[in-house]
């Protein structure tokens, strides 16, 4: 078994023999830089996303909610002056200054 193991090894050693490294070509650099300039030019270009729709959305959403916070704000105020309103006789009636009243 060992010995069938060493001649597979020298048979591998033996088939590289006259191998020589591999040289790259002079030109091969510019070909690959040429072929991704030509790829960027076919590639259709990409627009920016048109987010029109997202700025009158959000247009939409600010009148909304200012509307609604001045309509909550409108009833409070209201309410303070309807509250003050009917407490206003009380107060007089209560601290009587002018007793002709």
């Amino acid at each position: 078994m060992n010995m069938e193991r060493k001649n597979r090894i020298e048979e591998v050693m033996a088939s590289l023999e006259g191998i020589q490294k591999a040289k790259a070509p002079r030109d091969g650099f510019a070909k690959i830089q040429q072929k991704l300039a030509d790829q960027r030019r076919e590639q259709p270009t990409l627009s920016k996303p048109d987010y029109g729709w997202m700025k009158v959305a959000a247009v939409i959403a600010l009148v909304v909610c200012s509307n609604a916070w001045a309509v909550s704000n409108y009833w409070g105020a209201d309410r303070a002056t309807s509250a003050d309103a009917s407490a206003y006789p009380q107060l007089v009636t209560d601290f009587n200054l002018y007793e002709n009243e």
